[in-house]
């Protein structure tokens, strides 16, 4: 792994993909020792901080630095916290801005992970929330519900028009590249194995070569090269493949600029969220692997908002995993963690998707409350609540579906969408 404390800082270009459709946030990263490495220039304009080193650990001092000394602690605990099991977290705490002002912000990270699949870091973004907190103080009793219904319509445009967006720029940016990586690795492939079958002959035909060639073939250790090289290119073969599968699942997964509903397949959208979702699945430090089991039934093509509706299966596959990692943590179940997915036609004029997870399920107090606006059962940084209430709100709303609970404490819970054909 590389150590962040002495890396060059990230270039202002590399962070726009990810932050232009939320523009003008402010934008940070962090290496794999936790260290800040990366503010961007929303960032320092709002601190009115300037960067006069390239070293990780004065970097860090900055962001100390400009946070308030009571919120600081807290701050660092929820990162040390989310990042020993890789996870995306959020919080909220003051910032000192330039006119010496602490300001409210909300911050929201989401775990890096290197080609090898390895832990590699943060990527963050955060956003003065003052007006919205003072507001919020002021109004509460009042105001609760028109507001709860006003945040969640903006968070869920906004993520889902910004999710087109970028997926855009990014599938497109990238396949092109890779396609023509992926078209020619086979001609590479030829030209290698006539150059080292040209070699084989010649060695065969010149088995002593003047003294210049023998010592440098000895130093290039040429047989070793004769060996390795088809595996390299084999690999990059598979490297490439995967490649142009994820760009795949990732179009698949946001059915960019869909403005009306057309028909989707609902397997094929399932399948790419758990692509996206894979290094979640995979065992790491304190849980073992997470089961899918899938049980697909044969469905039509279903006439919905396909990038919604894949975003209902993001909302409740990530709860899933994120209850599994609770049981496992806790100790509530000895049994490995698993998830079920069920697809099928019901009374000839409905899809069901059924989500099951067995974890430690859900009370019936909470149970009541899962779809209300900002209700949550995570901790403090965690989740916003709005995960659930977003769900319910695009399959009852926007797809006059159903979208319900079905959970008994200490065995798991049941997701049941129901999509009318």
């Amino acid at each position: 792994m590389s150590d962040y404390s002495d890396k060059i800082m990230v270039s202002e270009e590399e962070i726009q993909p990810d932050a232009k459709f939320l523009y003008p946030l402010m934008v940070w990263k962090t290496g794999v020792d936790g260290l800040y490495h990366y503010f961007n220039s929303s960032w320092l304009e709002f601190t009115s901080q300037r960067l006069t080193t390239k070293l990780g650990e004065q970097v860090y001092n900055l962001w100390a630095c400009c946070v308030h000394p009571e919120d600081r602690q807290e701050c660092e605990d929820t990162y040390h916290i989310a990042s020993a099991a890789y996870n995306s977290f959020q919080r909220q705490y003051r910032l000192r801005r330039f006119d010496g002002d602490y300001r409210w912000v909300f911050d929201t990270a989401v775990p890096k992970f290197a080609a090898d699949g390895s832990f590699s870091g943060y990527n963050g973004y955060c956003m003065d929330i003052t007006i919205v907190v003072e507001e919020h103080t002021r109004q509460l009793e009042a105001a609760l519900d028109e507001f709860s219904s006003l945040k969640s319509q903006l968070i869920q445009t906004e993520k889902m028009s910004s999710l087109g967006e970028l997926v855009a720029g990014v599938a497109h940016e990238i396949n092109n590249p890779v396609n023509f990586i992926y078209g020619n690795i086979i001609y590479i492939s030829e030209y290698i194995s006539d150059l080292l079958k040209l070699v084989k002959l010649y060695r065969k035909y010149n088995s002593q070569p003047v003294p210049e060639i023998h010592n440098f073939i000895k130093s290039i250790d040429l047989d070793f090269i004769q060996e390795d090289l088809p595996k390299v290119l084999e690999s990059m073969n598979i490297g490439a493949e995967r490649i142009r599968g994820i760009v795949l699942s990732i179009s698949n997964f946001s059915h960019l600029n869909e403005a009306v509903m057309k028909p989707v397949d609902i397997h094929e959208g399932i399948d790419s969220t758990l692509l996206l979702l894979q290094h979640r699945l995979k065992a790491k430090p304190g849980c073992p692997e997470i089961k899918v089991v899938k049980e697909y039934g044969n469905l039509p093509e279903v006439n919905c908002y396909g990038a919604q509706i894949n975003q209902v299966f993001m909302n409740l596959l990530a709860n899933a995993i994120d209850s599994l990692e609770e049981s496992v943590l806790s100790c509530t179940s000895n049994e490995p963690p698993e998830i079920r997915i069920r697809t099928f036609i019901q009374g000839g004029n409905q899809v069901m998707i059924c989500i099951t997870d067995n974890g430690a399920g859900i009370t019936p107090e909470l149970q009541s409350r899962l779809f209300e606006p900002f209700f949550t059962t995570k901790p403090v940084g965690k989740g916003t609540g709005m995960g659930l209430s977003i769900s319910y709100q695009i399959v009852v709303e926007n797809h006059q579906g159903e979208l319900r609970c079905i959970s008994t404490v200490g065995r798991g819970a049941e997701f049941i969408i129901a999509i009318p054909l």
